[in-house]
């Protein structure tokens, strides 16, 4: 299932899963993150902000272009359209998401 978000031109991939808990986590291709100290501490900070966000985490490399933030949250309280309107307008635009994917894991069912 494809969505977008209304406000940037990044495409969201939905994925199932099997998972050991119920769990939705985004995963959002974020570029123009320069350091860890002030640019990661800053998107995770916001991301925290969130209502519904119940984990933030970013996997830095200094020398990559585009890091990923996986973030774990309740889309009864969050979509990921918001997540990546709160990345986009930090610093008016200092960080822009590439691409995006929201995966629904869920526990195996036993017949």
């Amino acid at each position: 299932m494809w969505g977008s978000c209304g406000q940037c031109p990044v495409d969201i991939v939905h994925v199932d899963k099997a998972g050991s808990t119920e769990e939705t986590v985004a995963q959002l291709a974020i570029s123009g993150m320069m350091c860890e100290i002030a640019c990661v501490s800053k998107v995770r900070k916001e991301l925290y902000d969130v209502q519904g966000v119940a984990r933030a985490d970013i996997d830095f490399d200094a020398d990559r272009k585009v890091d990923t933030a996986y973030i774990s949250f309740d889309p009864q309280l969050v979509q990921a359209e918001e997540l990546i309107a709160t990345v986009q307008q930090i610093g008016d635009g200092l960080y822009a998401v590439k691409a995006a994917e929201v995966i629904h894991y869920a526990p195996e069912t036993r017949r």
